[in-house]
């Protein structure tokens, strides 16, 4: 649907959805769209409970819906143009993850763009918040290597020293936005190099077209003065790791994840080490019978012999 037809239904539907639920919004749309293929609609704390999706359905005049909580999709018709319909998708969540579940999905692929320039500080953004990868832990178990920093969406902006108001704004060009993603400070171009992407980053090169145009166009003939800001330069992982943890209060909560991990891993360890020793000792036993073996059946050649060799000499007698 043109932009137009988008936006004139996009303010009826909140308007209509304002009746149901205390918390109501779309995620910002991505720059330089000529056209939208749906739309999606956030929303919390259902006025009327039990909550039931019909009741949404019946005043949106919706010809069909489905189900798939937490998305529930709605056929609306489309305005003017008899059997073409609308799909609206309307995400109900709880209370506490409204406000990033709008940010984390707001302006389409920023967070793919930004996701690889703090990815190697150790920084993943995921649609419960930011989180902290603790490299000793990341390698056997990545789910156990994240510690939950916060889905506070202002303290995550101003962690990665990029703009709140600008956030909150549709950019007017993709270039914008582009220019945007460079300005956290954990941007460094080499992370865009393309010999040296990740297996996900290099899908979504062949995937999405702003993701190839940020690192094929952009990034490679912007002349960027600056990588990050000055003071975080010489920034490292492992001194990123320390502030995270002060400024999110998390120390202890990593202090204690890393000494469970440690004596977890030592227990394996020592598992793994005792697997190893009744193995080597079943292989010796084992390695004994079969020499224990060998040796009863060379006795009983030899015996045999023996008694071959007397037979032959009381016949000649």
């Amino acid at each position: 649907m043109p932009p137009s037809v988008y936006h004139s239904l996009l303010n009826h539907f909140l308007t209509l959805l304002v009746s149901f639920f205390e918390r109501v919004a779309a995620p910002v749309e991505s720059p330089e769209k000529t056209s939208f293929g749906d739309i999606d609609i956030i929303v919390s704390e259902p006025k009327i409970l039990p909550f039931h999706s019909e009741q949404i359905a019946t005043v949106l005049n919706a010809e069909r819906s489905i189900s798939l909580k937490p998305i529930y999709s709605f056929a609306v018709p489309y305005p003017d143009l008899e059997g073409c319909f609308v799909q609206l998708d309307i995400q109900l969540c709880k209370a506490k993850d409204f406000e990033w579940e709008v940010f984390h999905k707001s302006h389409g692929d920023l967070w793919n763009l930004l996701g690889s320039s703090i990815r190697p500080f150790g920084l993943t953004a995921n649609d419960t918040g930011l989180h902290l990868r603790v490299s000793e832990i990341e390698a056997s178990d990545r789910k156990k290597a994240l510690i939950f920093l916060t889905a506070d969406p202002d303290a995550v902006l101003d962690f990665l020293h990029l703009d709140r108001k600008w956030y909150w704004r549709t950019f007017g060009t993709v270039d914008d936005m582009f220019v945007y993603a460079c300005s956290t400070r954990f941007f460094r171009a080499a992370a865009y190099a393309k010999d040296g992407l990740k297996a996900n980053d290099r899908k979504r090169m062949t995937q999405r077209d702003l993701y190839r145009r940020f690192v094929d166009d952009f990034v490679p003939i912007r002349n960027i003065a600056t990588e990050g800001d000055d003071d975080d330069a010489g920034l490292t992982r492992e001194a990123l790791f320390d502030e995270a943890l002060i400024k999110f209060g998390k120390t202890n909560e990593y202090e204690a994840r890393i000494k469970v991990w440690r004596k977890e891993k030592e227990e394996i360890s020592h598992k793994q080490g005792t697997r190893k020793r009744r193995k080597e000792q079943a292989k010796e036993a084992e390695a004994y019978a079969d020499a224990w073996i060998d040796a009863l059946k060379s006795k009983a050649r030899n015996a045999g012999q023996d008694s071959e060799n007397m037979g032959d000499r009381s016949r000649l007698r």
